[in-house]
């Protein structure tokens, strides 16, 4: 059951007939939520608690943010591309988080649909699954559904980009071609995380395979060969991620850093081109608002 702060416990009920009197009882309760047993009988009661728990403590957190007028850090990935801009807490009550930030974040945060937050206060970053609104106006959005995350993309060791459109990728198990559709999700210098319609009985975690990619440099085709160790199996609706890690020679490895900084470039060019397009887009809605109340 849940208490006045809305945390669940684990309770015994007791029941214990009253003498000399028909169909009467007396029930009791003994909480024994100290005990940690209460994953034994409901997993999710467990895992609600820890959410709500969390969230407190993030409010915490934010709060003495917001009293010392100190900056957060807010993240998002543009198809690998790290979009990062300051943020200021401008609202704060028990459920929601309002955040200021630049319009350019705003429109990132409004295509993916979630974020993380980060501050040296903070003792990890913290993970807003969904957004509650969006004012572009006021360059404010509001969040309500938030958690601290012990693995995340602020983090990464390497870049991780999506390729272009137009590569093409190979997994091989014991010299066999795998016959499956996949694409290369993101791809870094150490690794990359591949789509696959199907996974066949050759791959699984910790095998090995070869992998073969071909990318654009420079205008024409890179191609990389190299064997590469499957690290994580991940299952979708229709398909399945299967990252892979892998270690370069100097050549390729050089290869292929070259391939991400160009891959970068193109990225925030193409980023550039949609923020210009947006701002065009809003200028010409606010013109039609502005219209509509002459009227």
């Amino acid at each position: 059951m849940k208490n006045a702060q809305g945390e669940m416990r684990h309770l015994i009920l007791k029941s214990r007939k009253v003498p000399n009197k028909e169909e009467c009882l007396v029930l009791s309760f003994d909480d024994v939520t100290e005990l940690n047993l209460m994953q034994l009988f409901d997993k999710n009661a467990t895992i609600n608690d820890e959410l709500i728990y969390d969230k407190k403590t993030i409010m915490s957190f934010i709060k003495i943010v917001k009293e010392n007028c100190a900056e957060l850090k807010i993240h998002n990935f543009y198809k690998g591309l790290t979009i990062v801009n300051k943020g200021v807490v401008v609202d704060l009550n028990e459920d929601t988080v309002t955040l200021k930030t630049a319009n350019a974040q705003l429109k990132i945060v409004s295509l993916t649909k979630f974020m993380t937050i980060s501050s040296e206060i903070f003792p990890k970053s913290i993970i807003c699954r969904s957004i509650k609104k969006i004012d572009f106006d006021e360059q404010k959005l509001v969040i309500d559904d938030m958690a601290f995350t012990s693995r995340s993309a602020v983090d990464r060791k390497y870049i991780r980009l999506e390729p272009e459109a137009n590569h093409t990728c190979m997994l091989f198990y014991n010299d066999t071609k795998i016959l499956a559709e996949m694409k290369i999700v993101d791809v870094s210098e150490v690794s990359a995380k591949i789509k696959i319609n199907t996974l066949p009985s050759g791959i699984y975690i910790n095998g090995t395979v070869k992998l073969t990619m071909k990318l654009i440099l420079h205008s024409k085709p890179l191609i990389i060969i190299t064997e590469a160790n499957v690290y994580r199996i991940d299952e979708n609706k229709n398909s399945f991620f299967v990252v892979v890690l892998f270690e370069l020679p100097p050549k390729e490895h050089l290869q292929i850093k070259e391939y991400l900084a160009n891959r970068q470039m193109a990225l925030i060019r193409e980023f550039k081109k949609m923020d210009i397009a947006w701002k065009k887009y809003f200028q010409h809605w606010q013109m039609g608002i502005m219209k509509h109340k002459d009227l």
